[in-house]
């Protein structure tokens, strides 16, 4: 299964209402988009918040990822542990 970018703290994903698709954003400077559309603005839309993977680092270049999960990623849970240490 692996982690998506829905588990992140640093994410957020709407559904846009009209057209039924998600469009996610993270405040760590990644820009989110569907890796199997090629066709901007298409690509920063998907049927499932799973789906929205980092593209553009946030310098503006395009994410060149070894996984869909950035090195930034942290879970909710995580941050609850790393404040009781």
């Amino acid at each position: 299964m692996g982690f998506h970018c829905t588990d992140c703290l640093y994410s957020a994903f709407a559904l846009n209402e009209e057209s039924g698709l998600y469009q996610g954003a993270c405040s760590r400077g990644y820009t989110l988009a569907n890796p199997h559309v090629h066709v901007s603005p298409e690509s920063h839309f998907a049927e499932r918040p799973e789906d929205l993977v980092p593209a553009v680092d946030p310098y503006g270049a395009e994410y060149l990822r070894t996984s869909n999960v950035c090195g930034e990623f942290r879970r909710p849970h995580d941050v609850s542990h790393d404040r009781r240490v």
